[in-house]
């Protein structure tokens, strides 16, 4: 069995061959991406497809979504081990390039909770030059 649909399968997702195409495709990303990313690097797939399958891969935890402020939806792949979610971490948005970056060293879940709340998600963004764009910029 090949690794995608090994990992579709370990999910719970049905491994059909555009899941697993796209899958593949994600796994190209070191960065988070929107739908429009995704239409241009599979060009075969209608908007709608690709739409549902990125909709399916967040509701298994395969992937999940980021807010930058740009409007646009981002999707990040999610770490998956035993547990199948992804712990909270950090975002950051590189103000040269662009993209959006999961900092997954940082665990927010060490932060504090607000007393009588009962927290669902949490999210920290932070903004600045990216590794690649800093270099450049030297």
């Amino acid at each position: 069995m090949r690794h995608t649909e090994h990992r579709l399968s370990e999910l719970g997702i049905r491994p059909t061959a555009i899941r697993q195409m796209v899958l593949k495709e994600i796994t190209e990303y070191n960065h988070a991406f929107t739908l429009a990313d995704m239409e241009q690097r599979l060009t075969t797939l209608d908007r709608s497809t690709l739409f549902r399958t990125l909709t399916l891969f967040v509701k298994h935890k395969l992937l999940h979504e980021a807010d930058n402020g740009s409007g646009s939806k981002l999707y990040c792949p999610c770490e998956y081990k035993h547990e199948h979610h992804h712990k909270p971490h950090l975002h950051f948005i590189c103000t040269a390039c662009h993209e959006t970056y999961c900092i997954k060293d940082i665990d927010l879940s060490i932060l504090p909770k607000p007393e009588g709340y009962e927290v669902e998600e949490a999210s920290l963004i932070m903004r600045g030059l990216c590794p690649k764009c800093k270099q450049s910029k030297m």
